[in-house]
């Protein structure tokens, strides 16, 4: 009895202490977050948590939920937030060193996503890129493998591709590139028209992980017919953008080293999303096809890093760890990246 007693007293003394040293030591940040499923989304949950760690660096976050993307990323360049969370290739106007991360077939597994989260933690000279103009991509959360969705699942080789609707992302400079490359026929979209566009009929093919497919049903436009090309396009990410006099100035490197350590977590949401496609509906590509999506890829990589696009700097890292994981591919013999 005094034993539990006597530990009642000193926690509640110690909540007491923090409730009234956090108000002089913390400052309160609002952080506009986006999830496809809003407020009830895992990556919104994981966000929660990571609110409160960040309370521990002497911040105090508010988090407003968005399900649409664009809001979310206007109202941080509007100064209506002092951070955002949005997916790298919405925020590559702000800096196109972290959005190159989603550069097409730049990292085809996730554990090549895993090995470039931890070097940015790891490395300062990987890291100092991530601040540009006032702004600083203070965390990496894998979103999940970019896949092809296509209305008809006889679709698996690129020349099939011709003369396709593919709704696409135009504010997102690969995306154009890459569709007119195959002889497809650019539909523009983003992430809030994609799935109508999608499930109605609009276009023949979209591309997205697998985290929107439930949020944005695109199991109607799979239909009886339909599947999903397993072979990723990209690997998709939530970036955490901030503006850094906002912030504390080792708060970039904190929050790095957080998401890395929490990456397990984040890829458990992930393969959770992934396991809601139904097995039926994947449609595998051979060893030989793999090779000609991979050529597609890195042509399309090095043109647009020429383009200014993406960064050369991730390029050139981003190889090092496909061929470090993988020395066979044939693109570990060459000098193009």
């Amino acid at each position: 009895m005094t034993s539990s007693f006597t530990r009642f007293v000193a926690g509640a003394a110690a909540l007491l202490g923090l409730a009234t040293a956090t108000p002089a030591m913390a400052e309160t940040r609002t952080m506009c977050a986006y999830d496809p499923a809003g407020k009830s989304g895992d990556f919104f949950r994981l966000l929660s948590d990571y609110a409160l760690e960040a309370g521990t660096w002497g911040v105090t976050i508010e988090l407003k939920a968005y399900t649409d993307e664009e809001t979310a990323a206007k109202d941080y360049e509007a100064g209506q937030c002092d951070a955002v969370v949005a997916t790298g290739v919405r925020l590559q106007r702000f800096n196109n060193y972290p959005s190159t991360l989603e550069a097409i077939g730049g990292l085809p597994t996730y554990n090549a996503i895993r090995s470039m989260v931890n070097s940015i933690n790891k490395y300062d000279g990987i890291a100092k890129p991530l601040a540009k103009g006032g702004h600083e991509t203070v965390g990496i959360i894998p979103a999940g493998a970019v896949y092809l969705f296509v209305r008809d699942r006889n679709i698996d080789t690129v020349g099939e591709l011709a003369g396709k609707r593919i709704a696409t992302m135009d504010y997102d400079k690969a995306a154009p590139h890459m569709v007119n490359k195959v002889g497809a026929i650019v539909v523009p979209a983003d992430l809030g028209s994609i799935g109508p566009k999608f499930n109605n009929g609009d276009v023949d093919v979209c591309y997205m992980s697998a985290v929107g497919y439930g949020p944005f049903e695109l199991h109607r436009g799979l239909g009886s017919a339909g599947g999903v090309i397993k072979a990723p396009l990209a690997q998709a990410t939530f970036q955490v953008l901030v503006r850094q006099d906002k912030f504390p100035a080792d708060f970039g490197k904190k929050s790095r080293a957080y998401w890395a350590a929490n990456y397990n977590t984040a890829m458990a949401a992930v393969k959770k999303a992934d396991a809601q496609i139904p097995a039926s509906k994947w449609i595998d590509i051979p060893p030989d096809r793999l090779a000609e999506w991979d050529a597609l890829f890195q042509d399309v990589r090095v043109e647009l890093r020429d383009k200014g696009a993406y960064s050369k700097f991730m390029l050139s890292n981003m190889k090092k760890t496909r061929c470090y994981q993988d020395k066979a591919r044939a693109e570990c013999a060459d000098n193009r990246e």
